[in-house]
């Protein structure tokens, strides 16, 4: 079992950006867009998971809880998941180009926020908050988007 956290807690979120860029390169129409609203989302998603981390910090509950975690990692704010904010992402812009292969790497990316937390490195508000930022991340640079075409 816990191989197989190991693997969803780190290497999960490949797999979910690979399968996300192939749904949105197979998409016929449309997919400029996508690929922009990708490119857009990814670096915006990040500026705004620093932010709120300006906001509220904590440390990995491995750290503060005082066992040794699944993956090993260096203490520092946890907040909000990074891994779980970029899967969202991909997952968010995979969900527009064909929403059967979205929905699946939306539960591709609860996956890996329930693997971090079992490995011991997040929070469950931390991937909750990472979760929200990809959504929110998309919807914004979709709009974005929307305004300069």
């Amino acid at each position: 079992m816990d191989t197989l956290i190991i693997f969803a807690a780190t290497y999960l979120v490949v797999l979910v950006a690979l399968v996300g860029v192939l749904a949105v390169v197979w998409k016929a129409e449309g997919r400029r867009r996508l690929l922009w609203l990708l490119a857009v989302s990814l670096p915006l998603g990040y500026a705004l998971a620093r932010l709120a981390g300006l906001f509220y910090s904590h440390a990995q509950p491995f750290a503060t809880e005082g066992f040794e975690p699944l993956v090993p990692h260096a203490v520092g704010n946890t907040f909000p998941s990074d891994h779980t904010l970029a899967a969202g992402i991909f997952a968010s812009v995979a969900f527009l180009a064909n929403r059967r292969v979205g929905l699946l790497l939306w539960v591709l990316t609860l996956c890996i926020g329930i693997a971090r937390m079992a490995a011991g490195l997040h929070y469950p508000l931390d991937i909750a908050v990472g979760a929200l930022l990809a959504v929110f991340a998309v919807w914004v640079a979709g709009r974005g988007l929307e305004r300069m075409v």
